[in-house]
């Protein structure tokens, strides 16, 4: 074997030269787009396109979210959603677990929707990117504005969907994923497996409501899409749909029964988790740093704006927290709050994930959230759960099971009720002990969430949208992918065989009769 301390120089640099070279050859360019107005759905998104950047990859992320973490190779440009967009969310803490009230705003919702791929893809920032010569290997976006997909064709690109939670119909139907109505539970129902008779009959309700609300989506895209890429030019909406390549999902199976997957749905839960947290800012670690009796930490996330809560909730959940000897962070989003404990701390945004990652932090009192409970079970820390909307009392009622959360409903939230499920989980150490136990599985994996997706997002590219991998049932409608003509057919064969065989009978009986009379 040669030494290499013998090797002349020049061949060493060459030998460098070369690799670096090849580290280059395999940079590529991504552009990522997520229109979403959920700011958790961006954070996922988010923390992919930064750690591509770091592994050297040219990235280019669109979203209505400022980024103030500057990373090398990462380009951030911002569209801000219309105000209008912003203050729909103020209307969900008034509505919260009312499903009339939530379907009377999907209109509103669907819109939102379509009007944040509008603006951004219509923006000037956005129409310079698509201008830029040296194009890009692929499009990552979310599923909250699909109609984006179109620029695949424009850019000559695959896509891949960074889903923020566990599968839906709207992103199951874009790669055929299957979902076995008896196994797969409705996420608007709030159920969990195994189902009872009674629990898979309220599924198929959940299912019903799940294609009404997909049609309505795919309509609602399918008009924007339509407008921004003309059919005359352009694949149609539903194939450019029917085209992802690749679906990471922010989910992981120990949180949920486990369930069916095609080849192109690859869980990565707890993406946005860092493996080592960021220092936290200089107050707040003082503040945690400085809690004899521990903190506790209090969001209703990204969505819910806190400061829109009924006067009534407000003075529960204060008087309960100045009666507490822990020290509260509150994601507060305005400037003041009136008659504020002083063992309260107020910012309008936080590090979630790295201030769990505290030792000192003893509860976690959220919404329900998948990336919040995904953060607090990595860390090992309790949770009280209020849950809010959307797939929110799914996550907690299978928490729940679990035995590390105690879930409160927002309507019965006073300060009796919150004192008590706060002193139930410090007090209790079933909770902490139980997170901690499930923590170690939710961690044990062959590789971390983001080495795995950052591995399949480098192999849509290098395979060139690994179409190999495509399922496919996507391109079969319902009847076929069911083999309901199948089932047809075979009803109909055996149902002309057996009227075959009674009309024979039949003929057999006239002439034994007719033969008998003759005799």
């Amino acid at each position: 074997m040669r030494n290499w301390n013998q090797v002349p120089i020049g061949y060493g640099l060459l030998w460098i030269v070369g690799c670096t070279l090849l580290q280059l050859s395999a940079a590529y360019r991504i552009l990522g787009i997520n229109t979403s107005p959920s700011r958790s759905h961006v954070i996922v998104q988010d923390a992919l396109m930064k750690e591509l950047a770091r592994r050297g990859h040219h990235v280019t992320m669109v979203s209505p979210y400022s980024e103030s973490e500057q990373v090398p190779n990462y380009r951030k440009i911002t569209i801000e959603m219309d105000s209008w967009g912003k203050d729909l969310t103020k209307n969900i803490l008034s509505n919260s677990n009312n499903r009339l009230a939530m379907m009377k705003m999907m209109p509103q919702m669907l819109e939102l929707s379509a009007a944040g791929v509008n603006k951004t893809l219509r923006s000037p920032e956005v129409q310079a990117v698509l201008q830029e010569k040296e194009g890009y290997d692929l499009l990552i976006t979310g599923i909250m504005g699909d109609a984006v997909l179109g620029l695949t064709h424009v850019l000559q690109v695959p896509a891949m969907i960074v889903c923020p939670n566990a599968a839906m119909k709207i992103v199951n139907s874009m790669v055929g994923n299957p979902t076995p109505l008896a196994t797969v539970p409705s996420m608007m129902m709030g159920l969990s497996n195994p189902m009872s008779f009674g629990g898979r009959l309220a599924n198929v309700a959940g299912a019903l409501f799940d294609e009404a609300f997909g049609y309505l989506w795919v309509h609602s895209q399918r008009k924007m899409y339509n407008e921004l890429f003309p059919p005359d030019v352009h694949p149609s909406y539903d194939d450019v749909r029917r085209n992802v390549s690749m679906v990471l999902l922010n989910h992981h199976v120990s949180k949920g029964s486990p369930r069916p997957y095609i080849p192109t749905m690859v869980e990565v839960g707890g993406l946005q988790i860092k493996e080592k947290p960021l220092p936290l800012p200089e107050d707040v670690q003082r503040w945690i740093d400085g809690a004899e009796h521990g903190v506790i930490f209090f969001s209703l996330g990204t969505n819910l704006l806190s400061s829109s809560m009924p006067p009534e909730k407000l003075d529960a959940i204060l008087e309960t927290f100045r009666k507490l000897k822990q020290r509260v962070i509150w994601k507060w989003d305005t400037q003041d709050m009136p008659n504020k404990p002083d063992n309260v701390m107020l910012k309008d945004w936080l590090p979630q994930d790295d201030i769990l990652a505290h030792p000192n932090v003893r509860l976690f009192i959220m919404h329900g959230g998948l990336g919040g409970i995904a953060e607090a079970l990595y860390h090992g820390v309790p949770l009280v759960g209020i849950p809010m909307f959307g797939d929110q009392p799914l996550n907690l009622a299978q928490v729940e099971a679990e035995g590390w959360v105690y879930v409160l409903e927002y309507t019965d939230l006073n300060e009796q009720t919150l004192t008590g499920a706060i002193g139930e989980v410090l007090h209790n150490p079933r909770y902490r002990e139980n997170v901690q136990r499930l923590s170690q599985l939710y961690r044990d994996r062959p590789q971390s969430a983001m080495e795995t997706a950052v591995y399949w997002t480098e192999y849509v590219i290098r395979h060139k949208g690994a179409h190999h991998l495509r399922y496919v049932g996507v391109d079969m409608p319902f009847w076929k992918r069911h083999s309901i003509d199948v089932f047809a057919f075979l009803g109909g064969a055996v149902f002309v065989l057996a009227k075959v065989i009674s009309l024979s009978c039949r003929l057999c009986c006239r002439r034994k009769a007719a033969k008998l009379k003759r005799q």
